[in-house]
């Protein structure tokens, strides 16, 4: 499938390759920057690169004026669970934020951004978008929204489970944080998609979020495609869903 048009380049953002602990990654900086977000990348956890995901961090740099990091996290096969949480909780131990700490992830990302804050991040708050967060791949909106989601389906997601998880249980509270324990997450953002695979599992997120007493915003964009704000202002509900957690992001980076 061909893309969009992507997101401009702003020549105020500085990016520029990383070292955190074990980790490489890419940083984009804007003038006095406050705070940082720290963004993990999608793919199936075997897929997807901080390159690929720079112009959408600059944006959002540029936007909120924070610093964006994005970790190089370990791919699976080679990498199988929990290889990936066990190096991003040391890039993130190596991050010092002058500011508030937004921990956040798109698809296998935002797998990654909840079973960090499971870990003990001390994040001020939680950005999703079209969060992976059920690896047992049992929701209804598989079959519901098989003909509608152009990027994700319910054979990719087992096949790309299978590679991560290589026979380690799908119901482990770190790979499939839909069943954790949410009451010590901070205040969180989750965004998805009406004609994506993954909505259920988001508003059953959201839900369980919200009945744990946690602060949470969750956006639905009807015709939004999986992460589609990742990719560029022309996907379908991308502005909008880019814009609602824009504004939540603003209200975190406004803290002193």
């Amino acid at each position: 499938m061909s893309l969009p048009g992507g997101y401009p380049v702003d020549a105020r953002i500085v990016t520029r390759e990383i070292q955190l602990g074990p980790l490489s990654g890419i940083s984009c900086t804007p003038p006095d920057a406050h705070g940082v977000l720290f963004h993990m990348h999608g793919g199936g956890f075997r897929l997807g690169s901080p390159a690929r995901s720079q112009p959408f961090a600059a944006t959002l740099a540029a936007r909120l004026g924070c610093t964006v990091i994005l970790p190089a996290y370990p791919l699976a096969p080679e990498n199988p669970f929990p290889a990936a949480l066990a190096g991003l909780r040391k890039a993130l131990a190596s991050v010092q934020a002058d500011g508030p700490l937004v921990i956040g992830g798109d698809s296998a990302g935002g797998n990654l951004a909840v079973g960090l804050c499971l870990l003990g991040a001390a994040a001020d708050a939680l950005f999703l978008i079209s969060p992976w967060l059920d690896l047992r791949v049992v929701s209804d909106g598989y079959d519901r929204s098989a003909a509608t989601d152009r990027l994700f389906s319910r054979a990719m997601a087992i096949e790309a489970r299978d590679m991560y998880l290589q026979g380690h249980p799908a119901d482990d509270l770190l790979a499939s944080p839909l069943l954790a324990p949410l009451d010590a997450l901070p205040d969180s953002f989750v965004l998805a998609g009406g004609v994506e695979v993954l909505l259920d599992d988001s508003l059953a997120f959201a839900a369980r979020l919200a009945a744990a007493g946690v602060d949470v915003e969750c956006r639905i964009v009807p015709d939004m495609q999986h992460v589609a704000p990742t990719f560029g202002p022309d996907w379908p509900g991308a502005a909008a869903g880019l814009e609602a957690g824009i504004q939540f992001l603003k209200r975190q980076f406004a803290r002193r």
